[in-house]
């Protein structure tokens, strides 16, 4: 027999192999230690999500984790120990970097570094240096990381006083806060100033007594650290990583504030259905509520009593079944104002028109126009079956228009308007005139997805920014995303369009208020053309920042 033979021989005594098992687990493993220190952090918690399910494993005395993911993907990990604050991977605010497993993929050698919680702590004082007890405290943070084209001041968390007057914020990310206080003075008493009507037969008092002694009549203005009322004089707390700051607030009582609403909306079928609200601003976007107090003076008459001096904003509803928009105006108060609301509020239009749709969506059953106005103004219009919709006394000022259609993504492709100013997807009505709109919808959008190399190899953690080549409606148009362990990333539900597509090595870091910043990677970026329902793959090269990008 020769060598061929016996060789044929035995393979044909071997059993069949099977095929390589689909069902093999991948190995997710790597060290948890310390951001600072670089120390191996024991105990830790350590977890991925599969499907719904969690699961969890805790680190040992080395800070070495092992979980088993039950098949190839991507993988969203966390890690939470005593001391320290619940992260996701490398993570920048709302992006982290996910574990890709699978073959020729390298999931075993990760070292997730945690932040030491930081606190931020102190107590609140009135003008004799007493503890002032249930005081609201709200903490904000300074973050580029959710816009690229500004520094955002973000309402982070807030709490209320012990009976000290004490207050703690644990569990906080290195970074930049800021802090405010709203509070009432125990002894306050709030009064009234106006006489009602007497041949008025409706109730009036809502929260305060007719006669009280004046010098009881006093609130605490929204205040920041340090003692300041004008937030423009507020002082940043700089936070770094396992550290303390003490940040302690004194209030100071000052005379309350009157003033009269007139010309408010009456519902003659129910005249005491009002509905008045105001609130503050802090750092230009987040509206503080504030807890007011109200009498009918005579009908569509209120006087508003239990005000800090400064700028107040109004909101006005009817109440009752009446299905008039609310009325929103802004109005720097002093005591004694009288403020007609009608002309306050500004001038108000109707608006109608049509949505013109695409094929897709012809044969819808129900659809809402929604208008986004400053200050976060809401309003809402049913769109018919044959596109038309209409809203009635819409105040002056700049909306947004957004249709929802289910069940397919459309989006606003192009505004025509009659009786109001068009810009982008911007529409701005002056209010004393009637608008016309023809909003035409598309649908289709694009996907794309990539790999994010440095010299050739894979690199995780990089920020990925697809920017619109016109800065128009920079915010709806713009996408982001992180790389994950594998160098991949994914942008979706991209508008069609050209973009520039970059990846910046460190770009969380960047100052992106300055307009130079993007300007200075588009030399190196992919330039894209979007269409409708496009399916992409690119590899992209990483940038790294010269010395001259601003951080």
């Amino acid at each position: 027999m020769t060598v061929l033979a016996l060789l044929l021989l035995l393979l044909s005594a071997q059993p069949p192999q099977s095929p390589p098992s689909s069902s093999a687990s991948f190995s997710i493993a790597g060290v948890v230690v310390d951001a600072v220190t670089g120390a191996p952090i024991p105990r830790a918690e350590v977890s991925i999500l599969v499907r719904s399910d969690e699961l969890k494993m805790t680190t040992g005395a080395d800070g070495r984790f092992r979980l088993q993911a039950p098949e190839a993907g991507t993988y969203p990990i966390f890690a939470e120990a005593h001391g320290y604050v619940r992260e996701s991977l490398d993570q920048h605010g709302s992006y982290s970097t996910g574990v890709a497993v699978g073959n020729g993929l390298d999931s075993e050698h990760l070292v997730f570094r945690m932040h030491p919680q930081a606190v931020i702590y102190g107590r609140v004082t009135d003008d004799h240096g007493d503890a002032v007890r249930h005081a609201n405290v709200q903490l904000f943070f300074r973050s580029n990381a959710r816009s690229v084209r500004a520094n955002l001041v973000q309402l982070r968390n807030q709490t209320q006083t012990d009976d000290l007057g004490e207050f703690r914020f644990p569990h906080l990310l290195p970074g930049k806060y800021l802090a405010a206080v709203q509070a009432q003075p125990w002894y306050a008493q709030t009064g009234f100033k106006s006489q009602r009507e007497p041949d008025q037969t409706f109730s009036g008092l809502r929260g305060a007594n007719r006669n009280v002694n004046p010098s009881l009549d006093v609130v605490y203005p929204l205040t920041f650290y340090p003692d300041v009322f004008d937030q423009r004089s507020a002082t940043e707390l700089d936070l770094a990583a396992g550290g303390q700051v003490e940040a302690n607030i004194h209030v100071q009582a000052v005379p309350s504030v009157h003033v009269l609403l007139t010309n408010l909306p009456i519902d003659p079928d129910n005249p005491n259905s009002i509905n008045i609200s105001a609130t503050q601003k802090a750092f230009g976007s987040i509206d503080l509520g504030m807890s007011v107090a109200l009498a009918q003076i005579a009908p569509g008459v209120y006087e508003v009593a239990g005000l800090p001096h400064g700028e107040i904003t109004f909101t006005i509803g009817a109440g009752g079944f009446r299905q008039d928009p609310p009325r929103t105006f802004s109005v720097n108060i002093a005591d004694g104002n009288t403020i007609d609301t009608a002309a306050t509020a500004g001038p108000a239009a109707n608006v109608s028109g049509r949505v013109i749709l695409p094929p897709a969506a012809e044969h819808f059953e129900r659809g809402e126009l929604i208008l986004v106005g400053e200050g976060n103004r809401v309003l809402n219009a049913r769109i018919e079956k044959d596109g038309s919709f209409s809203f009635s006394s819409v105040q002056a000022g700049t909306y947004k228009p957004d249709a929802h259609i289910p069940p397919r993504l459309n989006y606003v492709q192009r505004i025509s308007a009659s009786g109001a100013r068009v810009q982008g997807h911007e529409i701005t009505l002056d209010g004393t005139h009637d608008a016309q709109l023809i909003i035409t919808l598309a649908s289709g959008v694009g996907q794309l997805a990539g790999l994010a190399q440095l010299d050739g190899k894979p690199k995780s953690g990089i920020m990925i920014l697809l920017e619109p080549e016109s800065a128009q409606n920079f915010d709806d148009d713009s996408r982001m995303d992180q790389s994950d362990s594998d160098g991949s990333f994914n942008l979706r539900d991209i508008l069609p369009g050209k973009y520039f597509l970059m990846a910046i090595d460190g770009g969380w870091d960047l100052d992106w208020t300055d307009t130079a910043v993007l300007k200075s990677f588009h030399d190196r970026a992919q330039v894209l053309q979007i269409a409708p329902d496009d399916s992409l793959k690119v590899t992209l090269a990483v940038q790294q920042p010269s010395k001259s990008n601003p951080r």
